[in-house]
């Protein structure tokens, strides 16, 4: 059962009561639930809100088991600064399926984690040749990742201006869903 679905459930809420609060259909919400479509982000982050957290952007975006499995490299700094491959294949599946265009099919969800070892091996690489630390060095590796994705998987690739915004998206979304993590671990 969706994550969603389970905990409009438990918490005994209408479908058609929560779709209002987030600002959505009823029948974007079953399609949610089918996996028939994922929700953009503006949206899922509505639902991780009202939700007070129960419904994680991981829940939301959840991958099949059967996926990729990725290497994860070690940045030279060591593991703080190590990327966690899950979670941006994640931030990329999101920002990919919000560029996809009604009506076309877009990446496969194989290319994702695949995505996800670019953009570690970008990051580590850059951490040698350029002065960005932190989140721009992260959207620095994204851009190009993201920009060859969509290049790859539709008819019309987006502009530099929405690449930038995406790597940017793809950026807040790692670093949020991280930061959450985090949080988490050191609470336990």
């Amino acid at each position: 059962m969706h994550p969603l679905k389970r905990y409009l459930r438990e918490a005994r809420e209408p479908v058609q009561t929560f779709a209002a609060r987030v600002g959505a259909s009823r029948q974007t919400l079953y399609r949610i639930f089918s996996g028939a479509q994922a929700p953009k982000p503006a949206l899922a982050r509505r639902i991780i809100e009202a939700t007070g957290g129960a419904v994680t952007f991981d829940a939301l975006y959840s991958r099949r088991e059967n996926d990729a499995e990725i290497v994860v490299l070690k940045s030279r700094k060591g593991d703080a600064d190590a990327l966690d491959a899950d979670q941006l294949a994640v931030a990329i599946a999101i920002v990919c399926s919000h560029l996809t265009p009604s009506g076309e099919k877009g990446p496969p969800e194989a290319a994702y984690p695949i995505a996800a070892e670019a953009v570690i091996n970008t990051h580590a690489a850059l951490s040698a040749v350029t002065t960005r630390r932190g989140p721009d060095r992260l959207r620095q590796a994204l851009r190009p990742v993201i920009e060859e994705i969509l290049r790859e998987y539709l008819a019309s690739p987006p502009t530099a201006d929405t690449l930038d915004r995406a790597a940017s998206l793809a950026c807040e979304l790692y670093c949020h869903t991280t930061q959450r993590k985090r949080g988490q671990s050191t609470r336990t």
